[in-house]
């Protein structure tokens, strides 16, 4: 599934231009003219509005046979030491932050930043907690 860009400010979707800079890529809006680099870091949490955000690494996971998760990769990603507080001390503890957690940071999330459990399950057993 490809990531929609929308304009910050006026909502546009179809009518943008990205050019490459020395500090990534910028997004140029064409019907109010307003330009953002596309892949900017937060500095602000999304759910809280708090500025402690740290970044840690994310698995990244596949199934490699039947149930059998393997972590192919990893990201890193900006984590609110408020709102994902749990993983927060997870990834201090240097374990990985599974790679089905959404981070409150960098999107807001309906359950107001809890997340339950950190396993890491088989699709088959996900609704089994």
């Amino acid at each position: 599934m490809a990531r929609q860009i929308v304009c910050p400010s006026c909502g546009e979707s179809e009518d943008l231009n990205g050019s490459r800079t020395a500090e990534g890529i910028v997004v140029s809006c064409q019907s109010c003219k307003a330009n953002w680099l596309r892949d900017s870091v937060p500095d602000t949490c999304a759910t809280c509005g708090g500025t402690d955000i740290e970044f840690h690494p994310q698995a990244l996971t596949q199934y490699a046979r039947g149930t059998q998760v393997s972590i192919v990769g990893w990201r890193h990603g900006p984590f609110c030491v408020v709102c994902d507080a749990e993983v927060v001390q997870t990834a201090r503890d240097g374990k990985p932050i599974p790679a089905a957690y959404i981070s409150a940071a960098a999107k807001p999330r309906a359950d107001g930043g809890t997340t339950g459990t950190l396993r890491i399950l088989p699709e088959s057993f996900i609704g089994e907690r």
